[in-house]
């Protein structure tokens, strides 16, 4: 086991920074921010740009500190109500996927999320469906995408 923490708590550093600060500190590891740039939204982060990154870049950079990359992380509402905005998310989440994959990172952490306008035992059955395609791209690239239950 390694100790190690989500970048999302610091983001207005740059991901070198942390990685630097993460090593000299006795941390082994760390779980990466993986929010769109989408402007300044609160609790979000963006250390890796899923859809514009340099893989070499960032396996250089967690080498050199000898940090382990144990996840990517898009904690968002993948049961939005808003079906554009949850097929952004939904598509967010696949490109962190393919990152994942691409950097090796055994990984992908998201969010169930809720539509608030909906009981439960209907978001549950919204959850199989949008779940489904997540999971089955993960199981593609062959590692397991984590998924966060929280009462929203």
């Amino acid at each position: 086991m390694k100790l190690g923490f989500l970048t999302a708590c610091l983001p207005d550093r740059p991901l070198d920074r942390i990685a630097s600060w993460a090593a000299e500190n006795g941390f082994e590891a760390l779980e990466v921010a993986a929010w769109p740039r989408l402007g300044n939204r609160p609790f979000t982060a963006s250390h890796i740009d899923v859809e514009n990154f340099d893989a070499d870049k960032v396996r250089t950079l967690f080498d050199r500190h000898g940090l382990a990359l144990t996840s990517l992380a898009f904690y968002d509402n993948n049961l939005h109500p808003d079906p554009d905005e949850r097929a952004a998310i939904n598509k967010h989440v696949l490109a962190c996927i393919d990152a994942a994959a691409e950097l090796g990172v055994p990984t992908v952490g998201t969010f169930v999320g809720r539509d608030p306008t909906k009981p439960v035992a209907e978001n549950l059955r919204e959850a199989e469906k949008v779940f489904a395609r997540l999971v089955d791209r993960a199981g593609e690239r062959v590692f397991i995408i984590v998924i966060e239950n929280c009462e929203m």
